[in-house]
This record gives C-alpha cells, structure tokens and sequence, in this order.
C-alpha cells in the first residue's frame, strides 16, 4: 500500500510538471504545440519554473513580513501617542507586554522600548522593502528567460 501511494504521488507529480510545462510553452509560443520541443528544453523549462515558482513563494513571504512590520511600527507609534497624550501623574502604574505576561515599568522604560521598536521595524521594512525590489526583478528576468527559451526551441 505504501509503494502504490509513493508511485500514485510519482504519477501525479509528473502529470502536474507535464501540465505546468504545456501551459507555460503554449502561452510563450502563442499555442505551438509541446511535442515540437525538444527533451533538453523541455527540462530547461521544468528547471526555470521551479525556480519562478520559488522566488514568487519567497516574494509573497517578504510581503507578509513588510506587512508585519508596518503593522508592529503602526502600532508602537499609536501607543506612544496615547502615552504622550496622558497628563503627566495621570496614572498610577503602567505595564510593558513580554511575551504572555506583562511587567510593571516606568514611563520612561516604556516609551525607550516603544522608541527602539518604531526605529527597528523601520529600518526592517525598509531592509524587506529592498530584498523584494531584487526578488521582482529576479521573477521578470526568469519570466523572459522562460519565453525566450520556448521561442527559440520553437523556431
């Protein structure tokens, strides 16, 4: 049972790489039919859309991250706005989050921590902000490297 379940995944891995092959070929040859292909471009084809498919997963992951951080910056900046509002001697004592508790601090330590964050999660977008310019060059130039491999395997 195990051997018919790793050569029925087998199967469906090479009908996806043959169905993902087709598609990327016919839509860079304007339809030309896959079996004029030569093996080797075949497999070129194969290795670049993996490579595609692993700098786009990469390019969503930075995405999420810059998300993140903008957030986390958002955030610190709004609390230290509404610290800042307070009247000074309004309130009695203040708790800074660490992991899943919460210490009790000064003023002064919280608004440093709350500084620290705002200037960390900016230099981190902008650090995200540049690695995701070089991944979306990096997908056009496998995205043209793709197209021009089927035209001139097609001609």
């Amino acid at each position: 049972q195990k051997q018919m379940r790793q050569i029925k995944a087998k199967r469906d891995n090479q009908r996806r790489v043959q169905n993902a092959t087709k598609t990327a070929t016919s839509a860079a040859t304007d339809n030309a039919p896959i079996r004029s292909l030569d093996p080797s471009v075949i497999k070129e084809v194969q290795d670049l859309q993996a490579q595609y498919r692993t700098t786009a997963k990469e390019f969503r992951d930075v995405q999420g991250k810059i998300r993140r951080a903008q957030l986390a910056k958002r955030t610190s900046e709004l609390t230290k706005n509404q610290l800042e509002e307070l009247p000074d001697g309004s309130y009695s004592k203040l708790y800074r989050p660490v992991g899943k508790m919460f210490m009790l601090a000064s003023e002064s330590e919280i608004t440093t921590h709350l500084d620290e964050t705002i200037e960390k999660e900016g230099k981190n977008e902008t650090s995200l902000s540049s690695k995701m310019e070089y991944l979306e060059k990096m997908m056009k130039s496998q995205q043209q490297n793709i197209q021009e491999l089927t035209k001139s395997a097609s001609e």
